[in-house]
């Protein structure tokens, strides 16, 4: 595997979708006391996410039956190269680019001589190659936040497609009915066991900002490790997402060059149907 470093601009955090696995409320939390969470750096949140996202294959069939034989792929927020590397052991190469230089040593570690990883932000998408197709996994494109520069990526990605070349995309199209503007949160947590044996529990808060289309996130963890001999860990960032909908992301993509072939609303691959799902699974044919 190789790694090559371009310029280096501030990581992008993940948002990992479990539609089915999180327990989700609504929660008033204006009369809970404070609680102290120390600031989340880079190389604890990467480990973190492999903790979660290093099992979870629920994705994989969506992208292997919409590749052709031997594709050369291009990711867009390849991250510590889960995905990438699922797609290499069935025959594909892959090139990855992220924003994050502890993901992409992470990535590099693997040593797969079929996955290859660029420091790269997606909305300054430059290479000199095209490829048979693009995967914007993980709902990265959300984290873009705002429409401007989901446009612009997209049509760099266009940029890099062969003719008919092929986008498979992973987004969530919030659900705003749920999401309260005034107080109101929701609350969603999943626990999972560590290599020493331990916990990590991690909880996300979510709010929807009606004034500009963003929802603030807010991801905590809270580390427990067996036996006592370390001490409990809780840790915490903060993020916004753009919240667009639908007709504004098919839009951006018809201006971008890109025709809609087939889209999901989720990992069992049933037809999407708008103002019912939120997790959208999506090829596009670069025309």
């Amino acid at each position: 595997m190789s790694f090559v470093h371009f310029n280096r601009i501030q990581a992008n955090r993940r948002i990992p979708c479990y539609p089915s696995s999180f327990i989700t409320a609504i929660v008033d939390y204006s009369k809970e006391p404070e609680e102290l969470f120390l600031p989340l750096d880079e190389i604890r949140y990467c480990e973190f996410y492999d903790v979660e996202m290093n099992d979870f294959t629920s994705d994989i069939p969506f992208y292997l039956t919409s590749l052709s034989p031997g594709s050369d792929i291009l990711e867009l927020g390849c991250g510590s190269g889960r995905l990438s590397r699922a797609l290499a052991a069935q025959g594909h190469s892959v090139t990855g680019i992220d924003i994050s230089t502890e993901m992409l040593a992470r990535c590099a570690s693997h040593k797969d001589a079929h996955v290859s990883s660029i420091c790269m932000d997606m909305t300054e998408l430059s290479l000199p190659s095209q490829f048979d197709a693009a995967i914007i996994p993980y709902n990265s494109l959300n984290l873009l936040e705002t429409l401007e520069k989901v446009a612009c990526c997209l049509k760099r990605v266009r940029a890099h497609l062969k003719e008919g070349g092929r986008l498979l995309l992973q987004t969530f199209l919030p659900d705003t009915v749920s999401l309260p503007s005034a107080g109101a949160r929701t609350f969603q947590f999943r626990i999972f066991k560590t290599a020493d044996g331990g916990k990590l529990i991690k909880e996300t808060i979510k709010q929807y900002k009606e004034g500009d289309r963003r929802i603030e996130l807010t991801e905590r963890y809270r580390v427990r490790p067996a036996g006592g001999m370390k001490k409990n860990e809780d840790l915490a960032h903060s993020l916004h997402l753009l919240a667009f909908s639908y007709g504004q992301l098919t839009g951006l993509l018809a201006e971008a060059g890109f025709l809609i072939t087939c889209q999901y609303g989720g990992y069992d691959l049933f037809p999407f149907i708008q103002e019912r799902d939120r997790l959208l699974l999506l090829i596009s044919r670069a025309i």
